[in-house]
């Protein structure tokens, strides 16, 4: 079993890798589809259970990777997390993210056309990898106790949700 103080994040060298797969596969793409795409920046600053996500903000496009998933798992996610990712980049570019669902059938089009298999989501032990733990509410109801998200408690706060257990069908009341 990996203990949490065995996983290190990949190194400088492996993190120079990564980008520049990121980068082959961005020219790559603009080959297939005949048009110039734009480098974007990567960071490697994402936690948790996703080893890489594609980000649009008003002010830029980036990809971030986990690099703890990427240490554990470096092979497989230069090979599947680096096209997905990728590929998120191209649907945008070229029919726009509004347009079209997170893995609708233009990223799984974009995918097969760049030579990867169009899987949502990889199938990691998160043993050892540092991931972020949520704050949760207790709410009871006649028959259990249950743990809600913050999300879901401010929901219920602010009157927007109600939420009954899916056992004994009673609302859900704050408190253990």
């Amino acid at each position: 079993m990996t203990d949490l103080k065995t996983i290190a994040s990949i190194s400088e060298k492996q993190k120079e890798q990564v980008s520049d797969a990121t980068t082959a596969c961005i020219y790559r793409a603009g080959i297939l589809f005949e048009r110039k795409f734009a480098e974007i920046p990567v960071d490697f600053d994402l936690r948790g259970k996703c080893a890489g996500m594609y980000q649009v903000t008003t002010r830029q496009r980036r990809i971030r990777y986990n690099p703890w998933i990427f240490a554990k798992y470096y092979q497989e996610s230069l090979t599947n997390t680096v096209v997905h990712e990728v590929a998120h980049y191209i649907v945008d570019c070229i029919w726009g993210l509004r347009k079209v669902k997170p893995h609708g059938k233009e990223w799984r089009q974009t995918m097969i056309a760049m030579g990867a298999v169009p899987t949502v989501t990889g199938k990691y032990d998160l043993t050892g990898i540092p991931t972020r733990q949520y704050q949760r509410h207790a709410y009871h109801c006649n028959c259990r106790v249950h743990q809600l998200t913050l999300l879901r408690h401010n929901k219920i706060v602010n009157r927007a949700a109600t939420y009954r257990c899916q056992f004994c069908h009673s609302d859900l009341k704050q408190g253990g």
